[in-house]
């Protein structure tokens, strides 16, 4: 299994209203009222955090009858907060708002937006963009975190790029053992649910037998 098979499943997977409540309801009930108000000034980070919230239930959905995947660190409000302690060892620990961090020696080293373990001792992580911008200081960002990962966890890491334009050139270029996948338009989609449907909806998150604490991923 390599980050590319992962970029498969989810361009195959077909996004749903489902996937869309699901996504929208882990934005908070601020969040989703600007994600409905595009003339705000924070309209555009609300709808980046809706579509890496969409990557993420597209990720659990196509995984769940992939055997290739072990596991796919919880986020968002699928992950469970813990305050962290000046005692607790390097690796993973979640934000208030479900981020996925790393710190190192108490400090956060890096923010990552999926993380993915493969049955064959890969892990993939992800991050979510909707407006490619230079590729130099990113492809230098992933590759630091790339580093990282393999210094806390020692198995092969790879890296996925999650787009909802497909761009000519620039960020589709990564490493030799990384991927892209591209969903497109997926900032747009909550259009396809009005928002009385979801602004004061709440949902239990979607089951799943991948899904696991990042700290166990």
């Amino acid at each position: 299994m390599s980050a590319s098979e992962v970029a498969g499943l989810l361009a195959g997977e077909e996004v749903t209203l489902s996937h869309i409540r699901r996504a929208v309801h882990h934005l908070t009930k601020q969040n989703r009222a600007l994600l409905y108000d595009e003339e705000h000034p924070l309209h555009k980070s609300a709808a980046g955090e809706f579509f890496e919230a969409l990557v993420y239930e597209l990720l659990i959905s196509s995984s769940e009858e992939a055997p290739c995947i072990q596991s796919i660190a919880a986020k968002l409000s699928d992950a469970e907060y813990i305050p962290y302690d000046k005692y607790s060892p390097d690796g993973l620990w979640y934000s208030r708002d479900g981020g996925i961090r790393f710190k190192i020696g108490g400090r956060v080293a890096a923010e990552i937006d999926l993380l993915i373990r493969t049955r064959d001792g890969v892990r993939v992580f992800g991050e979510v963009i909707t407006s490619p911008t230079g590729t130099k200081g990113f492809l230098a960002e992933v590759a630091a975190k790339k580093s990282l990962l393999s210094e806390l966890y020692g198995d092969p890491v790879e890296f996925l790029l999650v787009l909802s334009t497909d761009p000519k050139t620039g960020l589709r270029c990564v490493g030799d053992n990384d991927a892209f996948a591209v969903i497109p338009g997926g900032d747009t989609l909550y259009k396809k649910v009005l928002k009385s449907e979801v602004i004061m909806r709440k949902l239990s998150p979607a089951k799943s037998t991948k899904r696991v604490d990042g700290r166990v991923w």
